[in-house]
């Protein structure tokens, strides 16, 4: 069985609002609306391949499970009657919870790929679609999964970097460009120049990041964590530090930031061992994070 996934999305990224619509049409009408093409297309005003691509992205994102029940945290943000956290998706707060979760989730391999992998042996922040694939590919073949067509990876890539990227503009495209919900975190950037194989190239922009909410921080280690009580330092880093793209200045200062806010949350550095440890945790606690966030 692959642990790995591409494709799905029928090539297009995911739009500004087809999360929150597509999970309000399932808690309405169930997930089998989404298969009765001649329902769904008037439902969401979108064309039948764009329809299949937002059942990929809810999937992608954890909004719905592998039994296409709707997830909590999505009836969190998009549902729960008229206590929704942020129903149109307007508050970045949500977007660092779907950036962390489309890395976590591994529905769509290529996003946690490059932003926890990648970069691991690198001393460059800059890739290009060439290298991508040939890491990919060398990871599927480490890992003896099935073989995916270049055809399969070039289109994932397409779609990851205008998740995040904001190419040269035209009349044409400047609307479609800027529908990503993801391209307001700034996590990667198009370089003007292009490479030595006249490629494209991007670059991941590590930062400090002032901007990314504690409370919003901190709900993602405890998701991340789930049972456990402790995380090292290091991998803290090579995941949600990663995934967000912080710079390691940025990781100290949420982790201190985090253990002054909530007590809960211990750092300790034991003979150059460093790692964060969780203590008295009560069971709504994930909740009360994202609610102190959202102000319900």
């Amino acid at each position: 069985m692959n642990t790995l996934k591409f494709s799905g999305h029928d090539t297009f990224h995911c739009r500004q609002q087809w999360l929150s619509k597509g999970t309000k049409l399932i808690d309405n009408e169930g997930y089998t609306v989404l298969n009765r093409p001649e329902i769904a297309i008037s439902r969401l005003g979108v064309g039948k391949n764009m329809v299949q691509s937002i059942q990929h992205w809810l999937k992608a994102f954890g909004l719905i499970n592998d039994r296409h029940e709707i997830s909590e945290i999505s009836n969190k943000l998009f549902l729960n009657n008229d206590n929704a956290y942020d129903p149109y998706l307007e508050d970045e707060g949500t977007l660092w919870l779907l950036q962390y979760k489309i890395c976590k989730c591994n529905y769509a391999s290529i996003f946690n790929m490059i932003f926890s992998e990648y970069f691991n042996d690198k001393v460059t922040l800059d890739f290009s679609e060439r290298q991508i694939i040939q890491f990919i590919e060398k990871k599927i073949r480490d890992n003896n999964e099935r073989e995916v067509s270049p055809n399969t990876l070039t289109s994932d890539f397409k779609v990851f970097v205008k998740s995040y990227a904001t190419p040269t503009k035209s009349l044409k495209t400047i609307e479609d460009d800027f529908n990503s919900p993801l391209l307001e975190l700034n996590l990667i950037s198009q370089l003007n120049s292009k490479n030595a194989n006249g490629e494209t190239v991007y670059k991941i922009n590590k930062e400090v990041r002032n901007n990314l909410p504690i409370n919003i921080f901190a709900y993602c280690l405890l998701d991340y964590l789930d049972d456990r009580k402790d995380i090292s330092y290091e991998e803290l880093r090579n995941t949600i530090g990663s995934y967000f793209c912080l710079s390691n200045d940025g990781l100290d200062n949420l982790i201190e930031q985090l253990c002054s806010v909530y007590p809960e949350f211990i750092y300790k550095n034991d003979a150059g061992i460093r790692q964060i440890q969780i203590k008295g945790i009560p069971k709504d606690y994930k909740t009360n994070l994202l609610e102190s966030y959202y102000e319900v």
